[in-house]
């Protein structure tokens, strides 16, 4: 790896090497706030020498956390928390870069440490999870599933495009949308997961629709918006 410690640069963005940061949910947020537990985490990796470093998977809508503890940026009250972050990653030299990403069937979990059981929907610390058809991931994840109505896919579109708007707010300088690990971007993907008879299901195009619409939400409401916001009830 001769490049590994070189500097890489990306639409302007210039890292001091290619070492990232991976995301790594850890369950210490409270409402999905940042706190100090994450800026000495986050901080001291930068102060470290990673080029990029990503905050965990922050959840574009509270019900698209893994559970109560883990990071979102769905809310404004977030942003700061975020800022702070964001500003001593850059002050120890680094890229601070967000993930944002929704559970899907995975999500409405106790902490590992609580045993990381799925919690039931009326559950004081649980909810109903989404997904593209009314079926459960399996295992642990037993609970019935809401599938989602298109008007509902829409909704989830343009909270993309409202996360990614807050993660410019407060400062992170690299985006990345989470499709992975059988969250609701996977479960779209998947055949298996995926029986829906609409635009949403069927085909590979059809499959991939809600991930590139996620992806189009995005730059829609990128640094112009931050001056002129986007008409959020036109995105389609």
């Amino acid at each position: 790896m001769p490049d590994l410690f070189s500097p890489y640069t990306l639409k302007g963005v210039t890292l001091r090497n290619r070492i990232a940061m991976s995301r790594m949910t850890m369950y210490r947020s409270r409402d999905g706030l940042m706190n100090d537990f994450h800026l000495m985490l986050l901080g001291s990796r930068a102060a470290g020498g990673f080029g990029l470093v990503f905050a965990e998977q922050l959840a574009i809508v509270a019900e698209g956390r893994t559970g109560v503890g883990c990071g979102g940026i769905y809310a404004d009250a977030q942003i700061p928390g975020l800022a702070r972050l964001c500003a001593l990653i850059k002050d120890m030299g680094a890229v601070p870069a967000a993930q944002l990403g929704h559970t899907g069937r995975k999500g409405s979990e106790l902490k590992p440490w609580e045993g990381a059981a799925q919690l039931p929907p009326d559950h004081p610390d649980g909810w109903q999870v989404v997904g593209p058809s009314a079926l459960p991931f399996g295992g642990k994840y037993r609970y019935p599933v809401h599938a989602l109505t298109r008007t509902e896919i829409k909704a989830i579109h343009r909270s993309y495009a409202r996360a990614a708007q807050r993660a410019l707010a407060a400062g992170f300088e690299w985006l990345e949308l989470h499709f992975a690990h059988g969250y609701l971007g996977a479960s779209f993907f998947s055949p298996i997961a995926n029986q829906r008879s609409d635009e949403y299901g069927g085909s590979v195009v059809n499959r991939t629709r809600f991930h590139l619409e996620a992806s189009d939400a995005v730059p829609r409401c990128g640094p112009n918006a931050i001056r002129s916001p986007c008409d959020w009830d036109q995105m389609t």
